[in-house]
């Protein structure tokens, strides 16, 4: 890719540095350029495939974007890009050991710096901080590993699972989001949007939000059934969340290694054999253990029985026999599994036929296999269709006992296997547009009222299929959710120092949770929590003090104090406005712990000097790049 190479005016110190060509980097660019104000340098593997033409068109917009493109996160690559002075790097790539090795090299060059990086698999991210962050001991250093499927994941539940409530873990308890009518109200919810009559059926352009985000309580208390639908509401359980699973002693994993069908068989043998062994005793004057030997023996066609030998040698003529009888079985086992029938179609639990209810889930890559474990925890019943056998979310679903269909779901055999005609919802997760598409389209001509789940990247295709799928279907409930728009939040919030708790997303819209400190904000210091609300912005709903346990929904007149930390929910906007860096919030290094669930906060690093480098300069970037313009608040 020499021939792409290029790059723009030299970055100044203070910045922040992206590495990626995907959807993620270009949502999490545009968070730091438009919501935050920030000056970000761009590192593009590819500027002609992905996202590149894109994320190279930022430097012809924006004068504090500069882009260096074709070239990886290597030692020279990030030199050129003022690592040695930047405020935070984000590795936003979706390749675990290049992330990891990318990592790595920047801790070394810079151990101040604030590392955001995207890890899929959970134990390696979390050894990954441990080691980043003992490195950046007593430097002001932080590092915060996010995961784009796990973090998006809630939302997409919550759109397919109706009756089951988003939660957000936080110390000191539980947020959940429940969708309420306009007179239910009670102490100890707040409110945060107040949805338009009817918006499930009304099929609209899209372009003009028809909900009220963040009510003022003059908004609230004039609610009615005759102007809002509904009225989304947050509700704080002092209780952490029951951990699902099974109580009691660990049991040996027996569905790891016998199929439900095969456990079936073998049950039901085992009843014949004791009705033999019972009719056997009953007939004849031999005892109840020599009834069974001799139907043992009968069954396994044996002959010379060890009639008058000891009770040892019974037992070892019986295992040395059926030990012999599975010499056939294994070398035949073993055939099959080296031409792929066995671990193809045998290995998988098919659906049962009383199987109703469910959700279907398409695609086992990271996004699906997230959503599948979740069902799976939540104890939801999921059947989980996937086209490439040899997926590596296949094992996973394996694993966790849930059905696998192997094939495309607009053939009408695995539709039939998936059963997709009695199930609830259908969540189409692949990362292709077109396959996506292609599959709630085969599904709704089958059942027009089925409940979709689809997951788009193109803005305009996505707004384009969502009015489409209204405008045929107004019966049916459709969701379309962007796993980069609902992720791309929280790296952006930890490239700023902050934590983003979860995406709440409201019909086309979203709403953050997020944990700011009060220090060195005008918005929130030396203000009453009544003073720091700002309705259609963002709204204080929970506070958190040194040595003290969160409060809830702190009372109006609470004053807001330096040392405080509080749990706000923002709109996009909103949340980037209150943590645009100032003068004076810049100056501020907040050291007190975020009252959040995660491990490890972010805390904000010290401004760095500028140390020379031996890179070279690169050629710079041709202007005449095609516009990109900022996307809306989703791809709907």
């Amino acid at each position: 890719m020499s021939d792409q190479t290029a790059v723009t005016a030299e970055p100044t110190p203070g910045h922040m540095i992206v590495c990626g060509g995907d959807a993620l980097t270009h949502r999490v660019a545009l968070d730091l350029i438009h919501l935050y104000r920030e000056r970000v340098t761009l590192v593009i593997p590819d500027l002609e495939t992905g996202h590149g033409p894109q994320l190279a068109a930022l430097a012809t917009e924006d004068g504090s974007v500069t882009v260096i493109g074709g070239r990886g996160p290597d030692e020279t690559t990030l030199r050129a890009a003022g690592i040695t002075e930047a405020t935070a790097l984000a590795l936003t790539m979706e390749d675990d050991p290049a992330v990891t090795e990318a990592a790595l090299l920047a801790r070394g060059l810079n151990p101040r710096l604030r590392l955001v990086i995207r890890i899929f698999s959970n134990a390696l991210g979390q050894r990954l901080e441990h080691l980043l962050d003992r490195a950046a001991d007593h430097t002001g250093g932080s590092t915060a590993v996010l995961s784009a499927s796990e973090t998006a994941t809630p939302a997409l539940l919550s759109a397919a699972v109706t009756d089951r409530n988003q939660v957000i873990p936080i110390d000191g308890g539980t947020f959940s989001v429940v969708e309420q009518g306009p007179t239910e109200a009670d102490d100890n919810t707040v409110p945060l949007a107040l949805l338009a009559p009817r918006t499930d059926e009304t099929v609209g352009t899209g372009d003009s939000p028809l909900h009220v985000l963040l009510p003022s309580p003059e908004q609230s208390a004039g609610a009615t059934e005759a102007t809002v639908r509904a009225v989304v509401r947050l509700r704080h359980d002092p209780n952490p969340p029951a951990e699902p699973g099974r109580r009691g002693l660990p049991r040996f994993p027996l569905g790891a290694l016998i199929s439900r069908r095969l456990r079936r068989a073998a049950l039901g043998l085992g009843a014949f054999v004791a009705v033999l062994t019972l009719v056997t005793w009953l007939t004849t004057p031999r005892s109840i253990g020599l009834s069974l030997y001799d139907v043992l023996m009968d069954v396994a066609a044996a002959g010379n029985p060890a009639d008058n030998e000891s009770g040892v040698r019974k037992v070892l003529q019986l295992l040395s026999m059926f030990t012999g009888m599975l010499i056939m079985p294994l070398v035949l086992a073993v055939i099959l599994e080296n031409l792929g029938a066995l671990r193809n179609v045998s290995g998988l639990d098919r659906p049962k036929r009383s199987t109703a209810d469910h959700i279907v889930v398409i695609g086992l890559g990271k996004v699906g296999s997230r959503v599948v474990e979740r069902l799976a925890a939540m104890r939801v019943p999921v059947v989980a269709v996937e086209r490439n056998p040899e997926a590596a979310g296949v094992a996973r679903a394996r694993k966790l006992g849930v059905p696998v269909v192997i094939g495309d779901i607009s053939d009408p055999e695995i539709y039939h296997d998936a059963r997709v005609s009695r199930s609830q919802t259908l969540m189409a997760l692949t990362s292709n547009d077109s396959v996506n598409l292609e599959a709630v389209l085969y599904a709704r001509e089958q059942r027009p009222d089925l409940r979709v789940v689809l997951r788009l990247f193109d803005d305009a295709f996505a707004g384009t299929v969502y009015r489409t799928l209204r405008a045929s279907y107004p019966q049916a409930r459709t969701r379309s959710r962007s796993v980069s728009y609902l992720a791309a939040p929280a790296f952006a919030a930890a490239m700023m120092g902050r934590q983003v708790l979860a995406s709440i997303p409201v019909e086309r819209q979203m709403l953050l949770v997020a944990v700011v400190g009060v220090r060195g904000r005008e918005a929130l210091s030396g203000r009453t929590v009544a003073e720091a609300f700002r309705p259609g912005g963002w709204r204080v709903v929970g506070l958190h003090r040194p040595g003290r346990e969160l409060r809830w929904n702190p009372a109006p007149e609470r004053p807001l104090q330096d040392e405080d930390r509080v749990v706000v929910v923002a709109t996009r906007e909103g949340l980037g406005l209150l943590l645009r860096r100032t003068p004076a919030a810049a100056a501020v290094e907040e050291e007190a712990p975020a009252p959040a669930a995660a491990a490890h906060p972010h805390l904000p690093g010290p401004r760095f000097h500028r140390h020379p480098d031996d890179t070279g300069p690169l050629p710079r970037l041709p202007r005449a790049q095609p516009d990109a313009p900022y996307p809306g608040q989703e791809e709907p």
